[in-house]
């Protein structure tokens, strides 16, 4: 009789083996579903095309291109940020970004704005992290977008986050007196 027993166990294997198959299909279809809808949000409030061809301006601003410079700002560099910004006698503003990040782009034309407020007050100059490592690593940026005041060369404040165009200005005209 002992020879006669069988075990269950490829029976249970399968059976498993079943269950993680559907739960990770239920989870990949989880995943969709949540991108589905983040891109919805993203798409929402945002500039659409009619069934006529005309342009519907949202509620949300559009961003900008992180990395588009305005006329009244500096591409900075590792190569030209010490003449630029540590060797200018006045008050600069620096952004620090990636030209992937979405908080760098949503405050990228208030950061214009700002600079062509500013024309004969104060430089504003941007610096791309990732593409310039050491000055980056120099003024311990850790997130992005930072924003660093200067003044007469020396770093007066350091901020991070999202900031709107009232106030980036308020930063910067603390150190224009």
């Amino acid at each position: 009789m002992a020879e006669e027993k069988k075990t269950n166990t490829p029976v249970k294997s399968d059976n498993n083996m079943k269950f993680a198959v559907t739960i990770i299909i239920v989870l990949v279809a989880l995943l969709a579903v949540a991108v589905f809808a983040l891109q919805q949000k993203k798409n929402d409030g945002t500039t659409a095309e009619s069934t006529s061809g005309s342009t519907i301006e949202g509620t949300q601003e559009e961003s900008q291109d992180a990395g588009a410079v305005g006329k009244n700002e500096v591409k900075l560099t590792d190569a030209n940020f010490k003449t630029e910004v540590e060797d200018y006698k006045g008050v600069v503003l620096v952004d620090f970004y990636l030209s992937t990040c979405p908080h760098c782009q949503n405050v990228a034309k208030d950061v214009t704005s700002v600079s062509d407020e500013l024309v004969g007050k104060a430089k504003v100059g941007k610096l791309e992290s990732r593409e310039n490592k050491t000055t980056s690593d120099k003024f311990g940026i850790e997130g992005v977008p930072t924003f660093i005041v200067f003044k007469d060369g020396v770093q007066a404040e350091k901020v991070s986050g999202e900031k709107t165009k009232e106030e980036l200005l308020a930063l910067v005209n603390k150190y224009l007196k």
